[in-house]
């Protein structure tokens, strides 16, 4: 079922079960307490939904599109250069993702269970954030300020380095303040690298065209 066809009883079934998941838990969740509160049989639940796992999955990927659509908010902000970007971009993900899952271990246990029993969910979560994050580089490619030679590599690379702050491993971790700081390191190095490449491909080509001359 495609997140653009949800009707009114799929969604009010997700917030009913998004409730318990985050309260009681999605291990402790029932199909039966489920079709509880949407006042519905058992068996018109699974007509919608044929597991709570499926349930879990749709509600994620509603998630998806909301995190992709504040994402995208950082590739269109008007004045803001693609290094610039590229800082935001990640700065937004670890914000939405320590709100999200720090100290919240009913959050953290569902996003547990949903990559180990549906992998490819996460996959296709890091895939539309990361041609968000492609297209921010290849503005800077496009620019100057950016020489990257193969931008989906490159942009698998950054999601890895920074992959401590912007997932649900940020549940096991410290203050925010602190992350921030060394998040901003890492993105310090990463945009370094880009201006030296930079600059010596600009150096590369001004001497091959003086040899030339």
């Amino acid at each position: 079922m495609p997140t653009t066809n949800l009707d009114e009883t799929a969604r009010q079934i997700l917030a009913a079960a998004s409730r318990r998941f985050l309260h009681y838990g999605y291990k402790k969740t029932t199909m039966s307490e489920i079709a509880d509160d949407c006042n519905m049989s058992s068996g018109n639940l699974y007509r919608y939904f044929p597991s709570k796992l499926d349930i879990a999955e749709m509600f994620v990927r509603v998630l998806r599109g909301e995190q992709v659509a504040n994402l995208r908010t950082v590739l269109d902000a008007p004045g803001r250069t693609p290094a610039q970007k590229v800082r935001d971009f990640f700065l937004l993900k670890f914000k939405l993702a320590y709100e999200r899952f720090h100290d919240n271990a009913k959050a953290f246990e569902l996003s547990s269970a949903l990559i180990l029993e549906r992998p490819k969910v996460a996959l296709e979560w890091e895939n539309a954030e990361g041609r968000v994050l492609g297209e921010i580089l290849a503005e800077g490619n496009a620019d100057g300020s950016f020489a990257i030679d193969d931008v989906p590599a490159i942009t698998k690379i950054l999601q890895n380095a920074a992959y401590r702050f912007t997932s649900p491993a940020v549940f096991h971790e410290t203050d925010e303040e602190v992350l921030a700081a060394e998040l901003n390191g890492v993105i310090d190095l990463v945009l370094d690298g880009f201006a030296w490449r930079s600059a010596h491909r600009d150096h590369g080509k001004a001497a091959a065209a003086g040899s030339r001359s």
